[in-house]
This record gives structure tokens, C-alpha cells and sequence, in this order.
């Protein structure tokens, strides 16, 4: 099979941004899992039937708040709780960034010796100013590395919670 060339030149930035995309879905993914487990500690429903509420809650605009309310009735030990809430928190300020990286228009600056990858945001609101960056391949990678974290303790909470619903389960 032929190699597929480069279809940009900013190189050093397409690997920590194809990295940056998996580590936020499978982020995103756990988060899921953690609100599914939760709803199902609340009213002792099955995981898989708790995907709609959870996704619906994901989506809301206040879905934060929310998530770290269900964190909070699920029943976590403080120290686990605590780590999901920063977590969470952590998350959606990633999540702005990582959309920021998506979303925003990129162009090359040439203006900065040798070209500098740079991105334009619009606004999303009436009035609001157009935001400018100029990503560094280790900021990205930083990003992807912070989704992988973040994975990593939302998966943990959810083991603890399911954990805890097989053993009710067992009585």
C-alpha cells in the first residue's frame, strides 16, 4: 500500500493533534461510563440502560455542575471524590482548549520567520473579540497527555461505583 504524503506542512503539529484526538474521545468516553455508573447507583438500573440520561447530561450546557452533582450522591470515598470533581473540572477547561484546536481556522503566519502555525477563532458570542493563537507542539502534546489523565481517574471512579453496584447486587 502507498504512503499517503502530507497534506500540510506544519508537521510537527499533526502528530500531538491526531494524538489529541483519541486521548479526548476515549476521555470523553469514560466520562460517559462514570455519569452511566453513577445514574445507576442512584436507582439501581442497569449501566447500559442509563446511556441516553448520561448523554443527555453530558450535553447540557451546565453538564459540569450537573456531572459533579451525580459525582457527588454516588457514594465515592472522599479522597475518589474529590479527585473526579478536579477532574471534571479539569475536563471541560481541556475540552474549551482541545475545541479552540478544532474548531478555530488555522493558517500559517508568515509574518514569523519560517511560518508559524497559528489558529483564528470567531467569536461565538455578539461582541465578543476574535481570539488568536499559535499552538506549540508541546502544548498539544500536553493537552493529549492531560485527556489521558483525566481518563484514567474517570475510569477509576467507575470501577469503584460498579464495584460497589455488584456487591449490592450480591445480597
Amino acid at each position: 500500500m502507498q504512503q499517503q504524503k502530507d497534506l500540510v506542512d506544519q508537521k510537527e503539529l499533526v502528530q500531538p493533534l491526531g494524538n489529541l484526538v483519541i486521548t479526548f474521545a476515549q476521555a470523553e468516553s469514560a466520562l460517559l461510563r462514570l455519569v452511566q455508573a453513577c445514574i445507576a447507583a442512584e436507582g439501581a438500573i442497569p449501566d447500559d440502560r442509563c446511556e441516553p440520561e448520561a448523554t443527555a447530561i453530558y450535553k447540557n450546557e451546565k453538564a459540569k455542575d450537573l456531572i459533579i452533582a451525580k459525582i457527588a450522591a454516588a457514594g465515592l470515598p472522599k479522597y475518589h471524590r474529590d479527585e473526579a470533581k478536579k477532574h471534571i473540572r479539569r475536563f471541560f477547561t481541556d475540552k474549551a482548549k482541545r475545541n479552540r484546536y478544532f474548531h478555530d481556522d488555522w493558517y500559517v503566519n508568515v509574518f514569523k520567520p519560517g511560518g508559524v502555525a497559528a489558529t483564528r477563532g470567531l467569536p461565538p458570542k455578539k461582541g465578543s473579540k476574535v481570539t488568536y493563537d499559535e499552538p506549540k507542539p508541546e502544548d498539544v502534546w500536553a493537552l493529549a497527555l492531560r485527556f489521558r489523565d483525566h481518563r484514567g481517574a474517570f475510569d477509576a471512579s467507575t470501577g469503584i461505583i460498579s464495584d460497589r453496584l455488584a456487591a449490592r447486587d450480591d445480597l
